[in-house]
């Protein structure tokens, strides 16, 4: 029975990634329960957890889902040739080749940044242990830095504030989260060391388009606290000019 229930579930997901290929647009889970004939209550918990695993983002205003760019991505390889919005793992492709980071797309998902898409880089000792569809708290990566950047001190304050009230161990501190957005704003990129794992550091930079969600997304890099500390202005060019010259390519752009 448990094995009917996991095939079952795989099922349903599928078809609801599917209905969206149909709907192109948000969809509240009622909706999506009724057109698909799901009890609304197993649809919400198969939704949440396609949330909580990257594939799905959640708009608190709406309450409406919307597939993410980790789904947009998921065929990407097939058909490497064509460039767009939804297939852009071949700007990530380069800025690994040029940077020797791993590579990341980011976005927002709750008070977390959610990391969509993830090339590592190749030399092993430069390799991160990071899964598309890990979550951080959003003020511990330089992607989170990024999207804090387009919010008000206020709302960064209520953000660190939820965060702090759902966490288990480390609580933030809202003045140095502050001062790293305040930074941020003005250098008109993120970078941050030993935010997330020791030693380790990050810069991102802004993508100039969102998601369906109108959810801003981000390019980020990381690798040695080290490097990020000496590098992040020459690394946060390096992806200005990348993201620029992709953008250049898009036939809708």
């Amino acid at each position: 029975m448990a094995a009917e229930r996991s095939v079952k579930s795989a099922r349903r997901a599928l078809e609801i990634l599917d209905l969206y290929e149909k709907l192109r647009r948000p969809a509240a889970v009622g909706e999506i329960a009724a057109m698909l004939g799901y009890p609304q209550s197993s649809t919400s918990f198969l939704m949440n957890d396609l949330r909580r695993t990257g594939y799905l983002n959640y708009d608190t205003e709406t309450r409406r889902f919307a597939p993410t760019m980790r789904v947009a991505l998921l065929g990407g390889w097939i058909h490497a040739g064509t460039f767009g919005r939804n297939e852009i793992f071949g700007l990530l492709a380069r800025v690994r080749e040029l940077t020797r980071m791993t590579t990341m797309l980011c976005t927002q998902n709750g008070v977390e940044l959610q990391y969509m898409y993830v090339i590592e880089a190749r030399r092993s000792s430069s390799k991160l242990a990071l899964r598309p569809g890990t979550s951080r708290p959003i003020c511990r990566g330089a992607g989170g830095l990024v999207l804090l950047a387009e919010r008000t001190d206020a709302e960064v304050g209520r953000i660190v504030r939820l965060i702090n009230a759902t966490a288990a161990a480390q609580h933030e501190d809202l003045g140095c989260v502050l001062r790293h957005v305040g930074r941020t704003r003005r250098d008109g990129y993120g970078w941050i060391t030993n935010g997330v794992f020791r030693d380790v550091g990050s810069v991102a930079v802004r993508l100039p388009f969102n998601d369906i969600l109108n959810k801003p997304l981000v390019l980020s890099v990381a690798g040695s606290a080290r490097r990020i500390r000496a590098e992040h202005r020459l690394l946060a060019d390096v992806l200005r000019k990348q993201v620029a010259s992709h953008c250049q390519t898009m036939p809708d752009a």
